[in-house]
Formats: C-alpha cells, sequence, structure tokens
C-alpha cells in the first residue's frame, strides 16, 4: 500500500486517527486520513470481509476496521512518534515500544536484512512483522502469564 504525504500532515493523520476516533468513515474520508488512494482501500475491504464495509452502496469503515489498515500504512513505531506522549493513553500498555539489543552471527543479521530490502521495509519493521509471528503462537499461554497480552497483540480488534 503506497504512502502519501509529507512526515507532518502523517502526523496529524495518525494523531486524528487515534486521539479523536470516530465510530465510521465513509471512503473518500477514510481515504485521505491514511492517505491512501480510494482504490487501495477497497482492495483492503474485498480482500476481509467486503459485506462488513458496506452502508447500503456506499464503502464505510468502522474505526477499527480502519485502523487494522493504518497499522498495514504505518508502522508501531510511527504510531508511537506522532502520537508522542499521547501514545500512553491511546494504545494498550503492551503496546510501549521497548528496545532490546541482541547478539547474532553475521550470516542471520545479513539474511534478515535482504529480507527486509526485498519487501521495501527497515529491519525494524520486518523484525516487527515476523515477531508477530511468533507471538501468535504463545497469545494462550502468555495472556495467564502476563494479563494485557492477548489485547495487545489483538489491538484494535476486540478480544
Amino acid at each position: 500500500m503506497v504512502k502519501d504525504g509529507s512526515p507532518s500532515s502523517v502526523r496529524e493523520r495518525i494523531r486524528s486517527l487515534f486521539l479523536r476516533p470516530r465510530e465510521s468513515y465513509y471512503l473518500s474520508e477514510a481515504a485521505t486520513l491514511l492517505g491512501v488512494s480510494r482504490h487501495a482501500l477497497i482492495r483492503e475491504a474485498v480482500s476481509d470481509r467486503p459485506e462488513e464495509y458496506r452502508d447500503g452502496r456506499r464503502w464505510r469503515f468502522t474505526w477499527r476496521q480502519l485502523a487494522y489498515v493504518a497499522f498495514r500504512v504505518w508502522t508501531l513505531a510511527e504510531v508511537h512518534e506522532a502520537l508522542g506522549a499521547d501514545a500512553a493513553n491511546a494504545l494498550p500498555p503492551l503496546l510501549a515500544l521497548r528496545a532490546v539489543s541482541v547478539t547474532l552471527p553475521e550470516f542471520i543479521v545479513r539474511a534478515m536484512e535482504t529480507a527486509a530490502e526485498r519487501e521495501g521495509a527497515t529491519l525494524d519493521a520486518w523484525l516487527h512483522h515476523e515477531m508477530m509471528d511468533f507471538a501468535s503462537t504463545v497469545t494462550e499461554q502468555m495472556e495467564m502469564t502476563l494479563p494485557g497480552y492477548r489485547r495487545a497483540f489483538l489491538y484494535p480488534g476486540k478480544e
């Protein structure tokens, strides 16, 4: 999905979506808010459950549906950066970002960098995506150990 807009306008659009959520958005306003084409947004809806995105003959996105798409347009790091201190109130606590340092063999680091480059992603974004796959495999056991894990993993969805 192609992003559109200057960094300041992206920041304002992210803040609008997460700090001033509305119950629903029609196609043109949803596309403008995310900075994507109307066609790209329709493709997202069609690939999901298109009947849930319709209001009669018009496309309509609930806040949750639009937020799901937003996380394919913007990384969690971009959302945090745009929200600043407001991220603590707008996002579940376990979605706070935390830097970690790992020591890996060079061949693994090169493989990750190559995979990220092929996908047109930063290493952070690529690794986040890969780790989300892992996180999905431990959701049940982690929720018992760390209440709120499921909410953070499923965000912006409902438990």
